[in-house]
């Protein structure tokens, strides 16, 4: 390694002074394989915080997720001096880990905007396409001064609920003409929302679908609040602020109509999520799930390795023979990778 070359802590400094070459570098060793450049990166921005508000937002493939972004970015550069990141995590090759990384292009119109910072992630495998280094990303966004985040995930469906362990506030994006849409209201995507937002308004199906939405919520007003849900029974029934029903926000990010409405229903969540009883909770909460998920993609990276570099070959051989179950080979892997942990807190 180059002695010239700045340490961890230097790039830290310089991010926190707005240098936007220190911010990307934190980044990029945060998401880079390197189990120590990921522990050295990751224990250097772990006492920042998140910024004010992280939005995430998710949906499926063709609904114009990324365009709302940029749609919505423009209206907050125009209404604040606030700094907007975006970070678009987009899916990797299970076979290369590489990332198309497209969402760069897709918002070009903001790329020379100085207040706005914009980084496309691959989620290398991680099952909910939040990409691992996601979290570390955030705080590093914090230390920059960052106020709002869009975070944007692959619109694979279902195990994009993982969306909510990150975000203040989840944003849905739905389209009329994708099925029976009431229907994916029971999915996890769905019921993952704080805020729904329809687009493409122009077409006439949009404003039936806002409707459905809109009684769908209704009929199951106990599961409509996705922090309390989250939360669990127990909490719920001790909250006594008011819960929060999900909003049905109508626009048309392509004609640019009604984008102020929705974000003022992500800030109204946002101001819900602050209450007291909720913020304490909830950022206990997000640091047992980031613990956890650090803990997952630690222990798959090491199985992985364990698998290429031969280790399982003995193993594998009485599996494929019947000497032992997939199960006791399961465990045999297990007991190695766990051989070679150390717990930081006791050593």
């Amino acid at each position: 390694m180059d002695a010239t070359a700045p340490t961890v802590a230097e790039w830290v400094s310089a991010c926190q002074t707005g240098n936007r070459r220190a911010l990307s570098r934190l980044i990029t060793l945060l998401e880079s394989g390197d189990a120590k450049q990921v522990a050295d990166a990751s224990n250097a921005v772990a006492h920042f915080e998140f910024p004010r508000h992280v939005i995430g937002v998710t949906g499926p493939p063709g609904a114009g997720k990324s365009t709302l972004i940029d749609y919505l970015t423009g209206l907050v550069l125009r209404a604040s001096d606030k700094h907007v990141a975006i970070l678009a995590v987009d899916p990797s090759s299970p076979f290369t880990g590489g990332a198309l990384l497209g969402d760069r292009i897709r918002m070009s119109s903001l790329r020379n905007e100085p207040r706005v910072f914009i980084r496309s992630m691959g989620s290398r495998g991680a099952s909910g396409g939040i990409a691992a280094a996601a979290s570390g990303a955030l705080r590093a966004l914090g230390a920059a001064g960052f106020d709002t985040v869009f975070l944007e995930t692959v619109g694979a469906g279902q195990s994009e609920i993982d969306i909510a362990n990150l975000a203040h506030t989840v944003c849905v994006v739905q389209v009329p003409g994708f099925g029976d849409e009431v229907q994916l209201m029971k999915m996890g995507i769905l019921e993952a929302a704080d805020v729904f937002a329809v687009n493409k308004a122009d077409k006439p199906e949009a404003a039936e679908l806002k409707v459905r939405l809109e009684l769908a919520i209704a009929e199951n007003p106990d599961a409509s609040c996705r922090v309390l849900k989250q939360l669990g029974k127990k909490f719920a029934a001790q909250f006594t602020g008011t819960h929060w029903t999900p909003p049905v926000v109508l626009l048309s990010s392509a004609r640019q109509e009604n984008g102020e409405a929705l974000l003022a229903a992500l800030e109204a969540h946002r101001t819900f999520v602050d209450q007291p009883a909720l913020s304490d909770v909830l950022k206990k909460y997000r640091a047992v799930r980031a613990i956890i998920g650090q803990a997952e993609n630690t222990f798959r990276q090491r199985v992985e390795s364990r698998a290429d570099d031969g280790s399982l070959d003995e193993t594998t051989t009485a599996y494929l023979s019947g000497t032992i179950s997939l199960d006791a080979a399961a465990n045999v892997l297990i007991r190695a990778t766990n051989a070679d942990s150390i717990n930081p807190i006791r050593k």
